[in-house]
């Protein structure tokens, strides 16, 4: 069994202060991730995946795990079968958008990159799944279970997929973006690549940006990532929500880390890779 690799501890690069429920950077590790802020082993940019974290857009999101992965404290995927099933499906629906728009997306290659296309960006990173040059439009591209459709149809997309979308319009000056979602059965994501997506619901949801209102939220992203990271303490963490991603914490060496991991896998919370 493979044990993810981690390379920070609890007493080693930081400590968990259960009185104000924070984690606390060491001194030394607190200097090296702001000499070195944006680039390797200093703290990490924002990319779009966290501002709906740190916006807190729902009861589920919590800027304390995102505090954590800024400082290279990142807890593992469990299970990646919702990843790979979105790996495996998203060119196949890229095919089916520019068939659709009669555009070609320009897509960015993650090594190439180095996961991030906007390096110039002080505080914000990522790689945007397509764009449309032809007709200034990001497409975003979503895999989920089709469970979800009755309640994204009524309530609308997640928040934290719309802020996504809408960072990488802004960042590549396009007034426009969709998100396309295949919704996938059960059964699916146990082998991705046979699934036929002819016969799969995919939905392609439209927006316009509405900057000023992005602007005030990449503001608020702005002033709280200068603020955790001067400080080199995180957000108040919560118990219930940050549960697993605590019990990562608390382990003090490598002895610990994947005595905790073989638990979670004998209880099902992890799938190994083999």
């Amino acid at each position: 069994m493979i044990v993810p690799k981690r390379l920070c501890y609890n007493n080693s690069h930081y400590k968990l202060d259960k009185n104000t429920k924070t984690l606390v950077l060491n001194k030394e590790y607190h200097k090296q991730l702001l000499d070195n802020a944006g680039k390797f082993g200093g703290f990490k940019k924002i990319t779009a995946t966290y501002l709906g974290d740190i916006l807190k857009v729902d009861n589920f999101k919590s800027p304390f795990a995102v505090f954590g992965r800024l400082c290279g404290v990142a807890m593992p995927v469990l299970d990646e079968k919702y990843i790979n099933a979105g790996v495996i499906l998203e060119p196949r629906i890229r095919e089916k958008i520019e068939e659709s728009l009669g555009s070609h997306l320009e897509t960015y290659d993650a090594k190439e990159y180095n996961y991030d296309y906007f390096k110039d960006n002080k505080f914000f990173g990522g790689l945007p799944d397509g764009y449309s040059k032809e007709k200034n439009l990001i497409i975003e591209i979503k895999t989920t279970n089709v469970k979800n459709i009755e309640n994204w149809e009524k309530y609308g997309l997640p928040k934290n997929y719309l802020l996504q979308a809408q960072l990488y319009a802004y960042l590549m000056k396009a007034d426009k973006y969709s998100i396309v979602v295949l919704f996938l059965e059960d059964d699916d994501y146990k082998d991705p690549a046979s699934v036929d997506i002819n016969k799969r619901h995919l939905k392609n949801y439209r927006f316009t940006l509405d900057i000023p209102k992005l602007e005030d939220n990449l503001k608020k992203v702005e002033d709280w990532y200068d603020k955790y990271t001067k400080l080199g303490i995180s957000p108040e963490w919560n118990d219930s929500i940050d549960a697993d991603y605590l019990e990562f914490l608390e382990c003090s060496n490598k002895e610990e880390w994947e005595k905790l991991y073989c638990k979670w896998v004998e209880e099902g919370k992890a799938v190994p890779k083999c």
